[in-house]
């Protein structure tokens, strides 16, 4: 039996929504896809308004009725710059119930605030490094889930789940693109900033969020030129060497995405780039088939919904 869902993404000062029906197998058809830019920034200081729920709400309520809509298995995605990940090295004989109290106990020596303020939860990520297992953490305020949960109360939505996207869109590029090798750097154009997932062909890696600019400038604001510089800056800061006079990172290839990206920015940075680069198309995918019934979801734009369409695995 084909499940619907409907995924939204909430980005810098927009929002995009996508209805999925996953029809089985390794087939999903688009049924309507639509966004609209917030009235605001979506940042820590607007989520502590006391309107701010009910404005977003009302904006989705208008956007559902506009396109024929559903409010059922909905599915919220929120940036990683609302949480925090921790990664830590533990012995393999520490079981894995330990786990979550040790993650705890590494961000009370990070957080200014106590732990308790926020939702901690363990990650399927594990890897062996030097002998010991490096796992993974996630905490993220109890106040933003607060916000969230009461949008969807407010809109009368059915809120079936709340995600990270750093970790949906690893699992959609490893989804859709199984058979690339290496290290891999995903980029989100967002409104402020460059959200950078690294993954391999098995595990995500890490996330990084950068903003174009000290005085965190819109990306309207900055010319082809500011923001290719911006680009290469953080491709040589994550290529730097360690103490061991090793890479960070061994990236061999670049996925560019987002609202925000300008594809008529490809070949420009693309002069200035030794690696590869290409635009994280869904469409273009060789393992899975994507039917859309919306025309507005088509090859030349999908990369401005990856966010959303991620959000359905």
């Amino acid at each position: 039996m084909a499940e619907t869902i409907n995924s939204i993404a909430f980005q810098d000062n927009h929002i995009s929504w996508v209805q999925v029906e996953l029809t089985g197998g390794q087939s999903l058809l688009i049924k309507r896809v639509t966004d609209s830019p917030l009235p605001f920034i979506l940042n820590f200081d607007n989520i502590q308004k006391k309107t701010t729920a009910l404005q977003i709400a009302n904006q989705l309520k208008g956007m559902a009725e506009a396109h024929e809509l559903s409010s059922e298995n909905v599915r919220f995605l929120i940036s990683t710059k609302f949480g925090f990940i921790r990664k830590v090295l533990v012995d393999h004989s520490i079981p894995e119930s330990q786990y979550l109290p040790l993650v705890k106990n590494e961000l009370n020596y990070v957080f200014t605030s106590p732990v308790d303020d926020f939702s901690v939860y363990m990650t399927d990520y594990v890897r062996d490094v030097n002998e010991l297992k490096e796992i993974l953490g996630v905490a993220i305020r109890k106040q933003v889930f607060g916000v969230i949960r009461d949008i969807a109360l407010e809109a009368g939505f059915n809120l079936t789940a709340i995600n990270l996207n750093c970790f949906s869109i690893d699992e959609l590029f490893r989804r859709f693109f199984p058979n690339i090798i290496g290290q891999t750097l995903l980029i989100n154009f967002t409104d402020r900033g460059f959200e950078l997932i690294i993954s391999d062909e098995k595990n995500f890696l890490n996330y990084f969020y950068k903003p174009y600019s000290k005085s965190l400038q819109s990306i309207e604001q900055l010319s082809s030129t500011e923001i290719i510089e911006v680009f290469l800056k953080v491709l040589e800061e994550l290529q730097s060497t360690d103490f061991r006079n090793s890479p960070q990172y061994s990236i061999s290839q670049i996925f560019l995405f987002g609202n925000n990206f300008n594809p008529e920015l490809l070949n420009l940075l693309r002069e200035r780039c030794e690696l590869p680069l290409r635009i994280l198309n869904p469409m273009e995918s060789a393992e899975w088939q994507i039917i859309s019934d919306d025309p507005r979801f088509e090859s030349p734009v999908a990369h401005r919904f990856v966010e959303s369409l991620s959000n359905v695995f």
